[in-house]
Order: C-alpha cells, then structure tokens, then sequence
C-alpha cells in the first residue's frame, strides 16, 4: 500500500505520526511523508525522505498572531486570531500535499493529524484514497471526557457546541479548499462526515485517562495508545539523554543528587524566559529540590543557581524516570512520557488540549494544572508540594506500567491505518 502523511503543526503534532510512518515503511509499504518546513531536519534524521509541506510552525508561534492576538483582551480580536489560526496556511499545505499524493489511484491513504484534517480529508476524496486521522486527545463528541462542571448530559451539549464553534470557524476556508480540488462544498462538521464515510480516527492516546470513551465510540475510533518513537530511532535524532550526550555531564548532574524536578514547555512560546527561570529557581530553592529546565523552542540565555541547570531538547524517555516530577504544558506526547516516567505533573497549560489534559492528570490523582500565565514562586511551590505528596507519588508510580507500551500502540496504530482503504 502506498500511504501518504500530511502533517502541520508542531514537533508535538508531527513527531508521533512519524513513529507510525516507520512502522508502515518496516512492513514493506510505500510510504511518503510531508512535514512542516522547520521540522524536515528532524523527519530528516529519522531518514524518512520527508517533504516540506504547508507553513513553519515556527514562525506561526513567534508570530504575533499567536503571541498577542489570541491573548488580546479584546475578544473579537481573540476569535479573529483563532479563525487565522485554525485554517493557517491551507492554500500552500494544499498545493503541497497535491504534489506528494499525484493524482486518482495513486495512493491507498491519505493519513493527517488534526491540524489541517480538512485538507487531507478533501484530497482523499478527490483522488479516490481511504482517509486516516491521527487525533492526540478527544476531538468527538462525547458524554465520557470532562470539559464543563455537570453530568453526562452537559458534557455531551458542550462537546456538541464546540464540534459547532470548530464547524463555523473554518466553514468558508474548508469549502475554499474543496472548491480548488473540485469538489463540492460541505454541509455539515467534517467529524459527520468523516463518521458517514467511515474514514478511521486513531485515538493516539490511552483510553486508561478517559475510562468509558472506547465503549462510546466504537471500532471507527479505535484506541492505540501514546505514540512515540523507539529507543533506536529516539538515539537516531540526537538529543541530549544521559550518558549520551557527547561528552556533556547531563548524567552526572543527575546522579549528584535528589532526582530534580523537570520543566519543560516544548514548543509553547514563553512570554518572559528570565521571569520564568527565576520563579522556578525560588520555588524550587524554597523546597529544597533542584531543576532541570529545558528550553524547548524558546531561548534561555539566563543566568541560573547552583541548582538549577539549564538544557535543550532532551530525550524524555531518558531523563523523566530520573526526575522526581514535571513542569510542563500539557501537550500530548510531553504527558505521554511523564505517565510513563511514572512521575507526577504540574501542568501549566496555554490552550487547546493541554487544559484537558491537566484536568485528566488530576481525575487520575497523579498531578494539579493552572493557567501558564499565572505560574509564579508561590504557585508553584504549592502545586509542587501537593504532587511531591507521597500518595500522588506512589499513584503516578501505580499508573505507569498500566499504559500501553510505545510499541503496541505504534503496531496497533499503523494496523488501524492499514483497514483504511
């Protein structure tokens, strides 16, 4: 089968969907990847031939755009930069995705993630391909997952006016693109349409956090698990783990100590680097712990105490079992990996899914989340303090081994992929 990936977004939303691809790529398929310019070096790395597809995710979470409009305190600016965002750069990851796929019958599948399903969905059709979704956290209507106070009843109605706000939000831009492919316009949210057509939407995550979903939803949405990348294709990307970082002391530092707390906010852009090292330095100086901070995207050319030490990207699965909690946004894959660490969280979230998440850790009992903005000393020092609780700990401990491993959920989700015909 010849199966072609069409993924936007950021490293987060990418770089699962690349563990599936060399799944699909060891069973002999023919498969042919498209990423967001900035992360070609990565796909790159991972030797996957990959094409530049749609806009940087980079420059879009540096820009303005995202940085001051969609925080403005103007709400109609607010829903106008939500709008642009939600359907930014379609025409070019249309055009490019056009390029890579060819034309009717050549390819089986046509897989994206949620950023830019539209697109992907309206090529599948157009060239006759199944249609393959990867969504990392729930995205369907649903009575199971929590986004409001109030019964089943409730959370069903408010997932129902969300599918809506998303339908009307980027309506006129999916129908531009399905204009430009032939195609008529759509009448109805695209997760109706793709329910109608019977294209196959892989939970990529593990249905032990939203307990009742799997049963909701049935076998159109079937439930791999976190993905992730193996061991040898984690070592293949370079980045700093201990003991293989090329001649720094990262492993060293470890082991001088108490395992320190890890912090981390991946590609979410931080406002003020200075002001959030510092607060992190003072809370953790305050209970006596040290930290390890990771610059993600962002630069953090700070001074720092003895006990803090400042890193880039890391190889989670690596460092977060040597750690004794996480600081992190909230996103998927960073959640993924400090379940599986074992370790609790304290999430500060920005938007999208890692507000969910955070509520999802704490029903789970193994971590508390807040608003990023309002991270400073004091708070964090007592979210650290109530997650450091030995109850919280030996429950993070407890959930771990319960997850399905990295390796499972990769073969049960290139295995949903290969029935989308």
């Amino acid at each position: 089968m010849r199966f072609v990936f069409g993924l936007m977004g950021s490293r987060g939303d990418v770089q699962p969907a690349l563990a599936v691809a060399l799944e699909l790529r060891r069973r002999g398929h023919e498969v042919t990847v498209g990423v967001a310019p900035n992360l070609v070096p990565l796909a790159a790395r991972l030797e996957l031939d990959p094409h530049a597809v749609g806009p940087d995710s980079g420059a879009l979470l540096a820009s303005s755009l995202v940085r001051e409009e969609m925080r403005s305190a103007n709400p109609r600016t607010r829903v106008r930069a939500v709008r642009a965002v939600s359907a930014h750069g379609w025409d070019d990851f249309r055009a490019d995705l056009v390029s890579l796929a060819g034309e009717r019958g050549s390819a089986d599948v046509v897989v994206a993630g949620l950023l830019g399903q539209e697109v992907g969905s309206a090529l599948a059709e157009r060239i006759g391909a199944g249609f393959a979704a990867l969504h990392y956290f729930p995205v369907r209507s649903n009575r199971s997952v929590k986004v409001v106070p109030g019964p089943e009843a409730v959370q069903q109605k408010a997932w129902d006016v969300g599918m809506q706000m998303r339908w009307e939000l980027t309506r006129e831009a999916e129908n531009t693109q399905r204009t430009a492919l032939g195609l008529p316009p759509a009448r109805s949210a695209l997760q109706t349409r793709l329910r109608a057509r019977g294209a196959v939407e892989v939970q990529a995550y593990d249905p032990l956090l939203v307990p009742g979903l799997r049963r909701e939803w049935g076998i159109q949405s079937p439930f791999a698990g976190f993905l992730a990348l193996s061991e040898a294709d984690r070592l293949r990307l370079g980045e700093t783990a201990p003991n293989e970082s090329g001649g720094d002391d990262l492993g060293d530092w470890l082991a001088e100590g108490y395992p320190p707390v890890y912090v981390g906010f991946g590609s979410m852009p931080v406002a003020d680097p200075a002001r959030l090292v510092a607060e992190v330095a003072a809370a953790t100086a305050d209970l006596g712990l040290r930290a390890l901070v990771s610059s993600g995207w962002n630069s953090f050319e700070v001074e720092v105490p003895d006990h803090v030490r400042l890193v880039g990207a890391v190889d989670h699965a690596a460092v977060l079992p040597r750690c004794v909690a996480a600081v992190h946004h909230g996103g998927a894959g960073t959640t993924a990996a400090v379940l599986r660490a074992g370790i609790p969280s304290v999430v500060g979230w920005y938007s999208a899914d890692q507000p969910v998440w955070g509520r999802l850790l704490g029903d789970l009992g193994v971590g508390t989340s807040f608003r990023a903005a309002r991270l400073d000393r004091d708070r964090l020092r007592e979210a650290l303090g109530s997650v450091l609780m030995p109850q919280v700990r030996e429950r993070a401990a407890e959930v771990a081994p319960l997850l399905i491993t990295p390796e499972v959920a990769v073969a049960r989700a290139a295995d949903a992929l290969e029935r989308a015909r």
